[in-house]
Parts: structure tokens; sequence; C-alpha cells
């Protein structure tokens, strides 16, 4: 499965009308709990510039979410840390905690069109973003902590994968019975994982969750790009992270 030949039917999850945008005709997602495990680990990363994603910790004060959340719109700049801001355990008359950040570290040679819109000539899988929390942020319980998967998630393999989107953005959504449909390489051999889950504008940045054998959750890939008239998109594989150095390993 080639992926760049596929750009002109995308769009980054975060920047495109909500309407069609990685959903289909039914509506498949369903409210989550956010005091519960693996939503109580997930949050809304907000710029100052006025973009609005998904994130999940992956570590006392770290959160993992897509790069291009993290871009002026107008001209795809990127904003500063003291810009970002992490939100845990909003819901409906819930304000959630804010924690601001202290660095931002992303997919080596990541960048993107104003827009943001995917740039052809940058690697795909370079839209992850690992946020650093400043010490002033409590430090997060070992058990929010969401691992990272050591290795790729075999096709067929089920999902789950939540977000506060453009459509609810108060509420936590979730698709809980979606699968990855394959994995698609580029000229240069990076790869992206495709996925049949329901998530549009928003979601952006959020984690795909697989379960494991023993009820625990662990990462499968980060949420980068939807699919414009239907439902699923493609993400970052969460491996891709790990073999990138981001700084944290499964729940570090």
């Amino acid at each position: 499965m080639r992926l760049l030949p596929l750009l002109g039917l995308l769009a980054l999850a975060a920047c495109a009308a909500p309407e069609r945008v990685g959903l289909g005709e039914t509506e498949v997602r369903r409210p989550v709990e956010v005091t519960e495990a693996p939503w109580r680990s997930i949050g809304v990363v907000a710029t100052a510039a006025g973009g609005r994603c998904t994130g999940a910790l992956v570590g006392p004060r770290h959160v993992l979410t897509a790069a291009h959340c993290l871009l002026e719109p107008r001209n795809a700049t990127p904003v500063p840390p003291e810009g970002v801001i992490f939100v845990l355990g909003i819901a409906p008359g819930q304000r959630g905690s804010p924690a601001r950040v202290a660095a931002i570290r992303t997919g080596p040679g990541f960048g993107a069109l104003p827009g943001p819109r995917p740039d052809p000539a940058v690697p795909a899988d370079t839209d992850w973003a690992l946020l650093t929390l400043e010490e002033a942020a409590p430090a997060q319980p070992r058990d929010r902590v969401l691992p990272i998967a050591p290795g790729p998630v075999p096709p067929g393999a089920r999902l789950a994968y939540g977000g506060y989107q453009a459509d609810g953005p108060d509420r936590l959504v979730a698709d809980l019975d979606c699968t990855v449909l394959g994995y698609g390489r580029d000229p240069a051999g990076r790869i992206m994982l495709r996925h049949s889950c329901a998530a549009t504008g928003g979601a952006s940045g959020g984690p795909l969750l697989v379960r494991m054998p023993d009820g625990a959750w662990m990462i499968a890939a980060v949420g980068s790009i939807a699919t414009v008239g239907a439902q699923g998109g493609w993400a970052v594989p969460a491996v891709t992270v790990r073999r990138a150095g981001g700084g944290v390993k499964a729940g570090s």
C-alpha cells in the first residue's frame, strides 16, 4: 500500500471541518467516562493560536500528541511551549486540570503547510510531538501513564480511538470497535498505520489504543490524518516515536 498518492484525499484532522472528515454515514462514537482507564489518561492539548487537539499521558509529566496540533494555522510556524497547555478531566460540567508546557519535541524534520495541511515533501510519520509539562504541574501517578507499544500492531488488531472532537469539544467520545486495516509506505520507506476508527477534527494527537490479553491498554499509534468523506484515517505508529528516541519508553 503506497502512502503519498493518497494525500490529496486526506486532511489533518485538527484543522478540517468536522462534517464528514473521518466519519462514516452511521454514528459509532460513544461518550466515555473520563475517570476510568484508559480515558483518564487522555486530555486536551490547546494552544494560544487557537489549536485544540487531544493528547495522552505517556509519563508522569510527558504527553504524546500530533506535531501539527502545535502550529500557527495561518503560517504553519510552531507555537512556543509557553503558548501550549494540557488539560485532563474535561467533561460536561467539569473544567479539568490545566498544566503548562515547558518543552516540546517533534518528529525529526516535521513540517506542514498553512492550514495546517499535509506537506507532501515532509515524511508523514514525523507528525508526532512529546510535551514536557512544567515542574509546577503535579506529576501524574503511574497508573495513569499509558505505555507505548514496543513494536507494530498487526493488521486486524482491534483498536479504540477517542478524543475531544470539534462536534462535541466538552466531552470525550470514542470509537470502541475499530481495527488496524494495514500499513502504507512512502518511497523513502516511512510507514503509517491505516485504521477504520471514526474520529474528526480535534481527535488529532489522540492515542489509538490496543488492549492486551491481561486487560491493560497500550498506545498503538498517534492519530494524524483523517479521510475526507469516509470513516477512518492514518496514524503514526507509536513504535516510530520509540525508535526516534522521543524521550519516552513504555510507561516512562
